[in-house]
């Protein structure tokens, strides 16, 4: 599974998440979104597996953006209504690629344009 090609919506409403958070809090970087985007992938590979995730420990603007990235996983899952309604949840173990593919482009980007290259990156396409 390619989540580009496959679940352009899933990575859109991640991403429109975090754009969200980023406007509202302009010092935010790139590392505060890879290592929610790396907690992610930590709780719902856990659920995937049958295990029960570890409780998400962040503070202050990580835990707002935390909150807005699960919220958007959740919906992509099927499991809490969204901006639109969805019309096929999607598995967990689609959305950990997602999620994975995700991080792979903040690590790019980071490279490519600094501290806050991803976020100024998708930006741009997003509402």
């Amino acid at each position: 599974m390619n989540p580009i090609d496959d679940l352009p919506h899933v990575l859109q409403a991640i991403e429109t998440a975090v754009v969200r958070v980023w406007r509202q809090h302009r010092d935010m970087t790139n590392y505060a979104v890879l290592r929610v985007y790396e907690a992610a992938i930590v709780y719902y590979h856990a659920l995937e597996r049958g295990l029960t995730p570890k409780p998400v420990n962040f503070t202050g603007v990580d835990a707002l953006l935390y909150d807005a990235v699960h919220e958007a996983c959740e919906w992509s899952l099927g499991r809490r209504p969204g901006p639109e309604s969805i019309k096929e949840p999607i598995r967990t173990e689609d959305l950990v690629a997602c999620l994975r593919r995700l991080k792979k482009s903040v690590d790019f980007w980071t490279k490519q344009g600094g501290r806050q290259g991803y976020l100024t990156y998708i930006q741009q396409f997003l509402r």
